[in-house]
């Protein structure tokens, strides 16, 4: 599921892997790499980085990773 794809609005494509990672594809500041962690807490530092480099971030990004899970 994305989080966040890549348009208008967004630098970034942000999306819920396998095994609980979160990924940042394609990832600006990694060299095009992708950036994974399994920590919700770590993918908003990680894009709160692409907006101090200037990236555009869409906001509902942050507040899917910011809310409690359903499950």
């Amino acid at each position: 599921m994305a989080i966040a794809r890549f348009g208008e609005n967004s630098d970034v494509f942000v999306v819920y892997a396998d095994g609980g990672q979160i990924e940042c594809s394609a990832c600006r500041l990694n060299g095009r790499g992708t950036y994974r962690t399994n920590d919700r807490n770590a993918m908003v530092e990680h894009l709160e980085d692409h907006v101090d480099a200037g990236h555009k971030v869409p906001p509902d990004a942050f507040a899917d990773l910011t809310r409690r899970p359903k499950w």
